[in-house]
């Protein structure tokens, strides 16, 4: 049964949500396909759902009209007035700057040989075997963390906060009140913790250290900053919920892509060079459109207008609706990729929406860029590298928003460098 004429047997709201859910899930790529053949924009009573490039790029290149005030509920409470869920506002345009001015150019070096590190290790422990997405996926954004930015609280407190804020903002679909109200009691816990791990710094005389949190620290010590401490704790734990699970989750679904298809693997293997590293990390990305960390983006109509207006498919939305706006969608678009259904490592870079788009692109996405396909190229780089039998071997969400296993084998007979 193709998706419209399931989400056609749908007799309520909560069911044609839940036909939704199911697909996205579980073929979403179907699902999106059919959509922009037959419906490019779909009502549905929680949400219209936007499908073609062209209107994708449309929607999030407006951000004043489409808005991510939505995001402001669960965010405020558990962080305080975040600038995410500001765009274009003074809040945004101030701080913005300032996280931008602490994520530097110059730690991307630094970030590249800590995931390398992190990840090369965790397969010398392993002989042969292991769990990729808690000892490797989870592991190099959790150290990147800690060491880059400076956030240096315990594993489990980080990985545990990590998991239900962005549970909390970003993937509580179908909506769940214990959800929302995890993440309200996550933040309010981190929050708690940076205030007695950073107190002793503000008093300090002189500030130690070169990490992330430390700048920020520094700037709010300047009057020209504008950023009082509580600001300050805000945007730390905003550091903290846009990187673990975004990033684990790249990690391991890349990794999962390539161990599906023999043939990308072989390809990326052969680029795999320590001098020159981007023709590499492009067919990481490439293979991240087959599975990308998250197919749509919400957005919120902040007044009433026309989605596509001059197109046959023209559709009038009032202010408030919720927009599910399918970037995995657009990125499958022959309009946005040629020949799309074809692994081509050599698109354009800023062709995939992996980190969104304009104003509300990811502040962060620079260091995953390094990130993620060096984590992922350590673990291709084992000789035989491949899933184990049976249901261990295959991703697994465990019911719940992001990946919890892959657990994966390789041959240890075979030196690495034969595989570089």
């Amino acid at each position: 049964m193709a998706f419209l004429e399931e989400l056609a047997t749908a007799q309520s709201p909560e069911a044609s949500g839940a036909v939704f859910v199911k697909w996205l899930r579980t073929d979403w790529r179907t699902m999106y396909s059919e959509l922009r053949a037959a419906k490019p924009i779909l009502q549905i009573p929680s949400l219209t759902l936007v499908t073609r490039a062209t209107d994708v790029l449309d929607i999030l290149a407006q951000p004043s009209l489409f808005s991510v005030n939505a995001n402001r509920l669960p965010m405020d409470e558990a962080v305080g007035p975040f600038m995410l869920a500001r765009d274009e506002t003074e809040l945004n345009w101030e701080e913005k700057g300032l996280m931008q001015a602490v994520l530097r150019w110059e730690d991307l070096p630094t970030v590249r040989a800590l995931a390398a590190d992190t990840a090369r290790k965790a397969l010398e422990a392993a002989d042969g075997t292991l769990d990729a997405v808690p000892e490797i996926a989870r592991a190099v954004p959790l150290r990147i963390v800690q060491r880059i930015f400076g956030f240096d609280a315990p594993d489990e407190q980080l990985l545990a906060w990590s998991f239900a804020t962005q549970h909390g903002m970003f993937r509580n679909l179908p909506f769940n009140k214990q959800v929302l109200a995890d993440c309200q009691a996550a933040g309010r816990e981190m929050r708690e913790w940076l205030w007695q791990f950073l107190s002793r710094d503000w008093s300090a005389a002189s500030l130690q250290g070169n990490d992330a949190v430390t700048r920020l620290m520094s700037m709010s010590r300047s009057t020209s900053a504008l950023l009082p401490p509580e600001r300050v704790i805000t945007n730390v734990c905003g550091l903290l919920i846009g990187t673990i699970e975004t990033m684990s989750a790249a990690i391991i679904q890349a990794t999962d892509q390539f161990i599906a298809h023999p043939d990308w693997l072989a390809a990326a293997r052969a680029t795999d060079s320590v001098e020159a590293t981007d023709a590499f990390d492009a067919h990481i990305f490439e293979a991240l459109r087959f599975s990308p960390v998250t197919t749509f983006q919400f957005r919120t109509v902040e007044v009433d207008r026309t989605l596509a207006a001059g197109t046959e498919y023209a559709t009038p939305v009032k202010a408030g609706t919720l927009l599910a706006v399918a970037t995995g969608s657009a990125m499958f678009d022959a309009a946005l990729m040629p020949n799309p259904d074809k692994f081509d490592a050599t698109r354009p870079p800023n062709s995939y929406l992996h980190f969104g788009l304009g104003h509300h692109e990811c502040l962060g996405r620079h260091i995953s860029r390094v990130a993620v396909p060096e984590a992922v190229r350590q673990i291709l780089r084992q000789p035989g590298v491949r899933r184990v039998a049976g249901t261990e071997g295959q991703l697994d969400f465990a019911g719940g928003p992001f990946p919890e296993h892959l657990r994966i084998a390789w041959d240890t007979s075979v030196s690495t460098e034969m595989c570089s």
